[in-house]
């Protein structure tokens, strides 16, 4: 009880330690404040001081470090780690944000390159043959009509055996896939 009246008497106390507390953070900042700037901060701090129980010079300058961006905790504090934790899950919940758009973005892309791929392999799986596939098909055809021509095979029959399974009329129609397997059948009967 006597020591609580000291403390209430103590009116010059609390602005010392609070001007003592500034002129410390002060210099490792490397800041200065104007005369009435340094006074008003000093006054405030004071009632801080004053008002609060256990309030030492330690908890002030960890609240002023903390403020200077430092991120030094008083773990004796509780209001201290309380803000800290605050800025933590502040941070983390904005974090939270780029990462739902960096995985819209990535189903975007796969879905454009899926609709790409998809595209590229409608095409090559329904490319028609070059003219010089047809020319080499057409030789072909005739090279077989000739081999077998003591069997009475014309052209045209050779061209009707390979055209009718693959329900073709013209050479212009024969699809890139098509093509490798009428040769290799064409070549296959050559050479028989």
């Amino acid at each position: 009880m006597n020591g609580d009246w000291e403390r209430q008497m103590d009116i010059y106390g609390p602005l010392e330690r609070a001007g003592r507390c500034l002129d410390i953070w002060l210099k490792e900042e490397g800041r200065q404040l104007e005369p009435l700037q340094r006074q008003r901060a000093a006054a405030l701090m004071a009632r801080y001081f004053h008002y609060e129980d256990e309030v030492t010079d330690e908890l002030m300058l960890s609240f002023l470090r903390h403020y200077s961006g430092r991120r030094e905790v008083d773990m004796e504090d509780p209001t201290s780690v309380r803000m800290e934790l605050k800025s933590v899950l502040d941070a983390a919940s904005s974090a939270a944000r780029p990462s739902r758009a960096l995985h819209i973005m990535a189903v975007t892309l796969g879905l454009c390159l899926l609709l790409t791929l998809s595209g590229a392999g409608w095409a090559l799986a329904h490319a028609k043959i070059t003219p010089a596939q047809q020319a080499q098909l057409k030789e072909l055809v005739a090279k077989v009509a000739e081999h077998e021509k003591a069997k009475g095979t014309s052209t045209a029959a050779v061209w009707a055996q390979v055209k009718h399974p693959l329900h073709l009329r013209r050479y212009q129609d024969m699809s890139w896939w098509d093509y490798r397997g009428v040769k290799k059948d064409l070549q296959a009967r050559l050479e028989k």
